[in-house]
């Protein structure tokens, strides 16, 4: 199944239904950005050529991704 990067702050009803096609993963929120969109996943991460980069103070870390060089402030 693949993976769905989403803000924890997802209702409840939305996360059921996308349950059903996806394995959900809730980003924590995080201090370092402003409250709005410390939970989105856009912010910390980024798919190219399946491959997966994330900002070195994301929130999870994934193995076999590439950590970028710039923080996300």
């Amino acid at each position: 199944m693949r993976r769905l990067l989403i803000d924890e702050r997802i209702r409840d009803v939305e996360q059921i239904y996308l349950k059903q096609y996806f394995d959900i993963i809730k980003i924590p929120l995080s201090n370092e950005v402003y409250d709005e969109i410390s939970g989105h996943s856009d912010i910390f991460y980024c798919k190219v050529n399946n491959q997966i980069i994330e900002a070195p103070n994301a929130p999870i870390r994934f193995s076999n991704s590439i950590i970028g060089e710039n923080k996300v402030r």
